[in-house]
């Protein structure tokens, strides 16, 4: 063969190697931003289940002090009522000295648990699902994946953060006052 011939077939070569780097890159780049997306999408899904598994360990967990108080009211009249039944006037200082039932309160330290553990499990969840969102849009932000993955721009999804009014207010006005354990503004 000739050097010619030779040349020919390398920089054949090297083209068709140049054109299947350049293929296997923008199947590659089209495959990260669909994972991307369907992890956005899979995310999306895991919170919601997340948020409501949240309030309903909350409200089921509050309830429980609400049945406490009746069946402790229960208890105390019923005491009451078995000690007044033929004792005179004197049944009541009789059962003032008596040990009266106490009310067990570490149902509210595990309420409280359950609200602070579920509470940091959802911010977490939360900034996930923003860094995903980020590592998404920087996709479309960035060249060369830019060119690439433009024609998919109306696919994105949108994602909501959850958040407070009191937070929303607090981002537009560029102000969060101190507030008191009881919700009034400090003045």
């Amino acid at each position: 063969m000739s050097k010619g011939m030779m040349a020919a077939i390398g920089c054949s070569t090297v083209g068709l190697l140049g054109i299947i780097i350049c293929v296997v890159y923008v199947v590659g780049t089209l495959n990260q931003e669909a994972r991307v997306r369907v992890t956005i999408t899979a995310k999306i899904k895991d919170n919601e289940s997340e948020f409501d598994n949240m309030w309903k360990k909350i409200a089921q967990i509050a309830q429980v002090p609400e049945a406490k108080k009746n069946a402790l009211k229960d208890i105390f009249v019923s005491h009451a009522d078995a000690r007044g039944k033929g004792q005179g006037g004197g049944a009541m200082m009789l059962w003032v000295k008596e040990s009266v039932p106490n009310a067990d309160l570490k149902v509210y330290d595990k309420l409280m648990n359950i609200i602070n553990s579920s509470r940091d499990a959802w911010t977490m969840r939360q900034k996930e699902l923003i860094d995903l969102k980020r590592a998404h849009d920087q996709m479309f932000e960035t060249i060369p994946s830019s060119f690439i993955v433009s024609s998919r721009e109306s696919l994105r999804p949108e994602i909501t953060v959850i958040t407070s009014t009191k937070s929303k207010e607090a981002m537009a006005t560029g102000k969060d006052d101190d507030v008191d354990l009881f919700g009034k503004t400090k003045e």
